[in-house]
């Protein structure tokens, strides 16, 4: 992963002593300690989303409570003890995995509770633990008609997501996950625990929102629950002839192309995607796809994307269902290779763009069909207004640009370099359009860095997304020198360091 900084701070692997010693350390607990002796236990707790991302933990442990956490951050801070954190284990840029150090698994922190904000008479907040999942989220939030901006894969962890930033269909109405975010409970590399919000830990707070990953564990997230019905959701597939594709792009950019204040047409009440998929009835056979979530009923729905249906689906699955049903749609299988490799690009698209990219997507599918299959390659749309209203946290990237994710799925460890090779050449593709439609586009960036750059110094880069070569700068923009400063009061031993690892003030 990229990044700026010094190098040595290089960590240890853990020595059987260090096994001995959190056995000794946790001995009046019920926390769960498995050394890496090939049993269900270390394989499940070493297993990823994306098997490219798994490493061979020196040592798994599984605290039940913030206070088991504590012990264990301490003493890897205190030993210079490599340390990973799983909650929901699907960062393909394995920055969830340790090769040789120690790995805590948030897995028994899943709790989730809905209840009053005595800040903010009248309002709910979920209070989630740090290992639960989206999908835990929408469980419990269901049974309320209630819900906030969560992943749009419901496997993803809460924590993972939240601490980068956070989109979700939501995003349109409400933002970002950190826009929705209130209280964090937090581990501190010293082993204290303290909790962050606007009046409490402010700093901290505004560090962990965008950018948390490098400062703590956290162990319980507080975030506003909003009203939620069911929406109009699925997928609507075509074939990939260049004009289906061309008016495909016309109702694209007519619903999504942000206005001069960066409203879209329908205001945040629709968002989705436009991409290219083999589905298993496709037999095969390549796709166009538009996915479509929205917040209103299928009249509604149906009045709003009527010139896509006139364009003549071969395939349309939409419906009216529970709100996650909606993180559910586009999830790829767990267990596979992967690389969820972001990108950027501005509204309105260009169909012979998009025709090029799909070209991509075609050649790399129909190299090996057998081996990469489930490729997913998406432009991700939405509203981006309310987003951009905020500038709430540390995120730096925020503006009218849309995410795409590039998203190879394989099978065979052997294809590895080639396969996030071609996610880097498609990338690649994006940057020079950018570049076509006169974007700004930063400098100095490593290769593939080149994007266009927000109001605070961040490249147009989704950080939870996989960027191989772009740097913690890059990433952060203006907001990085005030993270150095926070680096060295919260972590100045630099224990969290796996996702674009700020490097503390001199």
């Amino acid at each position: 992963m990229g990044s700026i900084g010094p190098t040595s701070t290089q960590k240890r692997k853990v020595q059987t002593s260090d096994v001995e010693n959190l056995k000794a350390l946790l001995s009046d607990t019920n926390a769960k300690i498995t050394p890496p002796n090939g049993s269900e236990d270390y394989k499940a707790a070493i297993a990823r989303w994306s098997m490219a991302a798994a490493k061979p933990a020196g040592l798994v442990v599984q605290p039940l409570s913030a206070k088991q956490v504590a012990i264990v951050v301490k003493y890897a801070s205190e030993n210079n003890i490599e340390l990973a954190v799983k909650g929901g284990g699907h960062s393909t840029a394995g920055a969830s995995s340790t090769d040789g150090g120690l790995l805590i698994v948030l897995e028994s922190l899943r709790q989730v509770t809905i209840e009053d904000w005595p800040a903010e008479p009248g309002q709910k907040v979920f209070r989630i633990g740090g290992g639960a999942s989206w999908g835990d989220v929408d469980r419990e939030g269901v049974k309320y008609g209630l819900h906030t901006v969560g992943g749009t894969v419901a496997d993803t962890g809460v924590g993972g997501l939240t601490l980068g930033g956070g989109y979700g269909w939501l995003s349109g109405q409400y933002g970002l996950t950190i826009d929705c975010l209130v209280e964090v409970e937090c581990v501190l590399a010293n082993g204290d625990i303290v909790r962050a919000s606007e009046k409490e830990n402010t700093d901290l707070f505004w560090a962990l929102c965008g950018a948390g990953q490098n400062f703590g564990v956290a162990t319980e997230f507080v975030m506003r629950a909003y009203p939620q019905g069911e929406m109009w959701i699925g997928l609507v597939l075509f074939d990939t002839q260049p004009q289906t594709i061309e008016k495909i792009v016309n109702v694209i950019n007519d619903n999504y192309t942000p206005n001069a204040d960066g409203r879209t047409k329908f205001k945040g009440q629709t968002m989705g995607g436009l991409g290219f998929i083999s589905p298993p009835p496709a037999k095969g056979k390549i796709m166009t796809f538009v996915s479509i979530v929205f917040n209103g009923t299928e009249e509604q729905g149906r009045a709003a994307w009527k010139p896509l249906f006139d364009i003549g689906p071969a395939m349309d699955t939409m419906a009216m269902q529970p709100y996650p049903v909606a993180n559910t749609f586009l999830a790829p299988p767990i267990g596979l290779r992967s690389s969820m490799k972001g990108s950027s690009f501005q509204l309105p698209l260009q169909p012979t763009f998009v025709s090029e990219v799909q070209q991509m997507y075609t050649d790399f599918f129909t190299a090996d069909p057998e081996d990469r299959g489930i490729t997913l390659l998406m432009f991700e749309l939405y509203d981006p207004w309310k987003n951009m209203q905020s500038s709430h946290g540390s995120f730096a990237n925020r503006g009218t640009h849309m995410n795409a994710l590039i998203c190879p799925i394989w099978k065979s460890a052997e294809s590895d370099a080639q396969c996030r090779q071609w996610a880097r050449d498609l990338n690649e593709m994006f940057k020079k359009q950018l570049v076509s439609q006169g974007v700004e586009t930063s400098e100095g960036g490593a290769a593939g860095g080149v994007a266009p750059r927000s109001k605070k110094g961040g490249v147009m880069l989704y950080g939870n997304y996989d960027q191989y070569d772009e740097r913690s700068r890059d990433i952060f923009g203006d907001n990085y020198p005030r993270l150095q400063r926070l680096k060295a009061q919260y972590d100045p031993g630099n224990v969290f360091n796996k996702l674009f690892p700020i490097y503390p003030e001199a």
